[in-house]
This record gives structure tokens, C-alpha cells and sequence, in this order.
């Protein structure tokens, strides 16, 4: 059986075995609330700003002279690689940015409520597995990625919402992917793991099975 593995399943792995165990082999998510429209929207107009510059063969001014680059035309909206008989990785950078010496890097797109001081580990381990996928593709790349997150601002509503991006350059370690992958197989070949001690899903199913 081929499994498919993305960047929030090694995330959910690296949280909790037992939680990927049940994700994976049972179909058994965690329960999740609906996601706020406001993101979804903002990730859509984001993306569409970029293709109108990216057809001008332009970067966005609200990322010029912050990174040095072009956005490269023709790049796939999902990446995959079959790691072995068992296990296929995959991924969906939100945008890349081709660099000097044509290198092709992830650059992907967050939303906040302010200006980030750092990056989010589940967010770096995201752009490992992007950098992992990109090279597997047989890309010139780089272990380097860009994060870019979008914050309001104080401002007059009726003079239309004050939105700005601070962009955060990281140096990714795609080799960790390959740690995670073989970890996953182990999980995933065995029986379902212990609950995990931090994790509040474990704690609550415990609770509920002790009334």
C-alpha cells in the first residue's frame, strides 16, 4: 500500500506518533474547528497578486528590494517524490523565487495578526520538505527559503485596511527529511504507538475512556 506523507503529517509525527499512526493507517484525524474564512480569502488574493507580476515578469512591490529574485513562470503547484514502495512525499509551496545561478527556492506565504519576531518550527520543518522535494525533482536549488507573513496595521478602515509583509529568509536542512521518512516507515509498519505524554488529543481520549 502507497501512503501519502505531506509536511503537516511529519509535523503531526513529530508531535505524536500515536496521533500520525491513527491519521495515516485508520484515517482518524484530530478534531479540527473551521478554518476562518478571512485566511482562506487572504491566501487567495496573496497568490493573485503574485501572478499578475509574475506575467510582467515582475516581483510584487510589496516584496521589491526586500528579496532579489524573479518568479519563475511554469513551476508545478505540487511536488511529489516516491520515496520508496510504501511511502510517497508530498508538497504545495505557495509560490518560489529563482535566485542568482538560477536556483529555485521555496518561498511560501503566512498570515498574522502582527509582525512575526520568530518562525514557527512547524513552518521551517515545512520549508525542509520543500527543499527535500525540489531537489528530488531534480531542480537547482539551495537550502534556503523565504518565508513572507502579512500583518495589519492600525489604520482609518474607510481609507481601506493597512497590510504589510515582513519577509524572513531561513536556511532550510532538508537532510532531516529523510530522518522523518525513515522514522514514519518504523511508526507506521508497527502497531499503533503509546499515547503520546504531551499531547492534549492523547490526554483527552484517555480521560474520556476512564468514565
Amino acid at each position: 500500500m502507497l501512503r501519502k506523507l505531506s509536511p503537516s503529517k511529519l509535523n503531526l509525527l513529530e508531535e505524536c506518533p500515536r496521533c500520525f499512526w491513527l491519521s495515516i493507517v485508520k484515517k482518524i484525524d484530530r478534531p479540527s474547528g473551521p478554518m476562518a474564512s478571512i485566511v482562506i480569502k487572504m491566501d487567495s488574493i496573496i497568490k493573485h497578486y503574485f501572478d499578475r507580476y509574475r506575467e510582467k515578469n515582475q516581483l510584487p512591490p510589496i516584496i521589491k528590494g526586500i528579496v532579489k529574485g524573479r518568479l519563475p513562470k511554469n513551476m508545478p503547484k505540487t511536488l511529489n517524490h516516491q520515496v520508496n514502495e510504501t511511502i510517497i512525499l508530498t508538497g504545495k509551496p505557495d509560490e518560489y523565487l529563482e535566485i542568482d545561478g538560477g536556483l529555485i527556492v521555496p518561498f511560501d506565504h503566512k498570515t498574522k495578526s502582527k509582525s512575526p519576531e520568530e518562525n514557527h518550527p512547524a513552518h521551517l520543518l515545512q520549508m525542509d520538505v520543500y527543499c527535500f522535494l525540489l531537489k528530488a525533482n531534480g531542480y537547482k536549488t539551495t537550502n534556503k527559503a523565504f518565508l513572507a507573513y502579512y500583518y495589519p496595521d492600525d489604520c482609518d478602515l474607510h481609507n481601506g485596511m493597512d497590510i504589510h509583509c515582513k519577509v524572513m529568509q531561513i536556511t532550510t536542512n532538508p537532510s532531516r527529511v529523510n530522518d522523518l521518512l525513515e522514522k514514519a516507515q518504523k511508526v507506521l509498519e508497527g502497531k499503533i504507538p503509546k499515547a503520546g505524554k504531551d499531547c492534549d488529543y492523547c490526554k483527552w481520549h484517555a480521560k474520556a475512556d476512564s468514565l
